[in-house]
């Protein structure tokens, strides 16, 4: 658990800097009436028991997402820089990897608030294409023979609801959705198919920093058998989470998303494929750990 903590500071002191830096470089352009640049950051490490991918995984996992680049003028449009990266314990390829190159997105409703719950989330719309390249920080020689570039386009949408200024009355939701076409997914044959991601989470407030909520997090294609069940799993249950910052006014705080949580998750395999290896077949996961993002 040690390194996990010096995993966690180490991350956090970095992106603050980063943070710090670029919001530094957009108030010098905040008398205009849009900034030039934007940024966006998502960050988890935690201890999984299964993964989802074996029993007695039993390991920690960071994974990290960042966008950088520049909104075209007034326009809803933005190109960027991308990176998709995760590192563990384990020695598997797949658990590390950065997925790094450029993309290109339309936010059709950027300016459009909706007036109820029902149509808020049309903001966060985004319309998608970017092209990847991959390099692997473990185990490299495992991953020769796996396609090293992707292109990938889709649509995703990120939103929170009740959770800045929130009526603590009232339950909190956020969703991350992802639909998107991928030529290769970096696999080891011709994938050329369409891949969904849904994560819902549902949840009450238990004080102002502290959050109980049901969770779910399906990952569905349209690839079959017993090689791609971790394309076709579901898992669903419980989770508990701590946000101390949440309710501060700074503005561009890197902290004011920052959350340590607990679950414990079931899981089902979809159309009926489950792995050959009975190892690699788990029926539950539980994690803990943190999570913090900015600009999204």
């Amino acid at each position: 658990m040690k390194q996990l903590f010096y995993l966690i500071l180490t991350v956090i002191l970095l992106f603050q800097s980063a943070v710090n830096s670029f919001a530094a470089v957009s108030a010098t352009v905040e008398a205009t009436s849009s900034q030039p640049l934007f940024l966006e950051l998502w960050n988890n490490a935690a201890f999984y028991d299964t993964n989802l991918e074996k029993k007695k995984y039993a390991s920690v996992l960071a994974r990290f997402e960042g966008k950088a680049g520049l909104n075209v003028f007034r326009y809803p449009l933005q190109v960027y820089g991308v990176y998709y990266g995760a590192a563990s314990q384990s020695n598997d390829y797949w658990d590390n990897y950065f997925y790094s190159g450029g993309g290109v997105r339309l936010i059709p409703f950027r300016d459009f608030y909706g007036k109820d719950w029902r149509t808020e989330w049309l903001s966060g719309l985004k319309i998608y294409y970017e092209d990847l390249s991959a390099s692997y920080f473990k185990n490299a020689a495992s991953a020769e023979a796996l396609a090293k570039k992707d292109t990938r386009y889709g649509v995703e949408i990120w939103h929170e609801w009740n959770q800045d200024n929130p009526d603590y009355r009232l339950p909190w939701a956020e969703l991350w959705f992802n639909y998107s076409h991928r030529e290769t997914n970096f696999g080891w044959e011709e994938f050329k198919t369409d891949v969904m991601n849904v994560q819902p989470k549902l949840g009450i407030y238990l004080s102002d920093v502290i959050k109980a909520y049901l969770r779910g997090d399906l990952v569905a294609s349209y690839k079959e058998g017993p090689s791609y069940t971790f394309l076709n799993v579901a898992d669903y249950g419980l989770g508990v989470r701590f946000e101390p910052w949440r309710g501060t006014q700074t503005r561009d705080d890197l902290l004011k998303k920052f959350k340590m949580f607990l679950e414990v998750l079931g899981v089902s395999y979809l159309k009926g494929y489950e792995p050959t290896d009975p190892g690699k077949r788990v029926s539950s996961d539980v994690r803990f750990g943190i999570e913090f993002s900015y600009g999204r």
